[in-house]
């Protein structure tokens, strides 16, 4: 397919002090990943200070994967995040995203809203950061948020604005992502009762939603950049039998991230985009398939499968 994009990888970090930080950084740029991201969640190391810190000390990109949006106003989310930029030398990728984790807002005494109560929120937020980091004064006036005649301060390096990520498992979400983000994450649909819909772990799943996104982003949809993440990898000579024995223990395996809402097959497993079977050569042609009718280039790896995915990147990108 003509205008594939180059692979690009991100990973993040699990630890809990800044030795720990700075050696998995450290490590994800010597193994050559192009990103070190973090997620947004009480309990964990904020991520904007994180990523601080590892700017500081290596030269990769990094990123919030993702904000949770209700945690903060967004014109103080703008100012920390352009601030991020600015300290970074113009190395920040934002995400953003509407929050998930109930039992966080609960914590936090923040009301856990209907879903498109708290979409509506992240959009307005979409909206209000653009207009910050463009640099001029503005008022907004929605129907969650105002701003009254604010000049943003500072201004990121990178302009218009640090590349934007959005992205879901839903329509109304990955719409909304191909319209305003630079870069789209497709993952798979939350539950109703919690959790991702493994049914939503097959190729055919993610090959649906980037077509709705290539339709909904009409003539800048070329200028994408499709984000998945990696929720496993087994490294195996025997990738059907490994498929099979994963496919036996599936809930094991997959639980809590996922909720196991249908009927999967290990060929199912074999070509989901989301888990890697195989030796490195293997997974690396089943990836190459991947981004060919799909276009998903950029790849997020979670830390424990850092290394075993190292080679694969080595092979995706030499």
């Amino acid at each position: 397919m003509p205008g594939l994009r180059d692979f690009r990888f991100a990973t993040a970090s699990y630890e809990a002090t800044r030795a720990g930080v700075l050696a998995e950084a450290r490590k994800a740029e010597a193994l050559g990943y192009d990103v070190y991201v973090m997620s947004d969640h009480l309990g964990s190391l904020a991520p904007i200070p994180l990523l601080m810190i590892a700017a500081e000390n290596v030269g990769m990109r990094v990123g919030t994967y993702v904000l949770c949006n209700d945690f903060r106003h967004p014109v103080v989310m703008a100012q920390e995040t352009a601030t991020l930029d600015v300290l970074s030398e113009g190395r920040l990728e934002l995400g953003l995203g509407a929050g998930y984790v109930p039992g966080e807002y609960q914590m936090a005494g923040i009301p856990f809203e209907a879903g498109g109560v708290r979409f509506e929120r992240l959009a307005e937020t979409v909206q209000i950061a653009k207009l910050a980091f463009g640099g001029e004064s503005f008022s907004f006036s929605g129907r969650h948020y105002q701003v009254r005649d604010y000049t943003p301060y500072p201004l990121p390096v990178q302009q218009p604005r640090p590349p934007l990520v959005l992205g879901g498992g839903g329509r109304r979400l990955l719409t909304f992502a191909a319209e305003q983000a630079d870069i789209v994450s497709i993952l798979p649909a939350a539950a109703p009762g919690g959790g991702l819909r493994a049914s939503h772990l097959r190729l055919k799943s993610l090959t649906d939603k980037a077509a709705l996104v290539a339709e909904a982003a009409g003539a800048r949809a070329a200028d994408l950049e499709i984000n998945i993440l990696i929720f496993d990898v087994v490294i195996t000579s025997d990738r059907r039998a490994a498929a099979s024995s994963y496919l036996d223990d599936l809930t094991e395996r997959l639980g809590p991230v996922f909720m196991i809402d249908g009927e999967l097959t290990a060929d199912d497993l074999l070509d989901s985009p989301y888990l890697a079977f195989g030796t490195e050569a293997q997974i690396a042609e089943h990836l190459l398939r991947v981004r060919e009718e799909t276009r998903a280039s950029y790849l997020g790896v979670f830390p424990h499968l850092m290394d075993a995915f190292a080679p694969v990147l080595s092979l995706l990108t030499n």
